[in-house]
């Protein structure tokens, strides 16, 4: 008869791995979820969306396309079909990079500005309900905030 892995006993450790894993996990994706879901319901945004506003806000100016891809660690083809998205509701331009006539470069609207300011303060409410828990995640986010407001004082 042979032998399953269902005889053998678990390697020691491998359930307090997971459940270290998950409590760091569990709350981030839990955290996300919220942030997506109230960027979704105010703004019509995703929170990918958001973070290529902002990344172009910092740029000012033209910023080619694959900048954007790498500067916010998503796919080519997922920004360019965001992008694609928020053109066509007027929250940024695009045009072909001169030189290159396969490659974009973007720009932030007026209208993608205002959709920034206003989703910006959303992110920040979304922070502070999170800081204001009592579990590790707010714990967390509660530190990151001081530090940062300390940082920001020394400046």
């Amino acid at each position: 008869m042979s032998e399953t892995l269902d005889s053998e006993a678990p390697v020691e450790g491998v359930t307090a791995a997971l459940t270290a894993w998950l409590s760091i996990s569990q709350p981030v994706e839990a955290a996300t979820h919220r942030l997506e879901t109230t960027l979704s319901e105010r703004h019509a945004i995703c929170l990918s969306a958001y973070e290529i506003l902002t990344y172009l806000a910092d740029r000012r100016g033209w910023t080619p396309l694959a900048d954007i891809s790498k500067g916010v660690m998503r796919s080519q083809p997922r920004i360019s079909r965001l992008v694609s998205e928020m053109q066509t509701r007027g929250m940024v331009v695009r045009s072909k990079l001169h030189g290159d006539g396969r490659a974009y470069q973007i720009n932030l609207t007026r209208k993608g500005r205002r959709v920034l300011n206003a989703s910006s303060v959303t992110v920040m409410q979304c922070f502070d309900q999170i800081a204001s828990g009592n579990d590790e995640l707010g714990l967390l986010f509660s530190a990151r905030r001081r530090e940062s407001a300390h940082h920001g004082s020394e400046a």
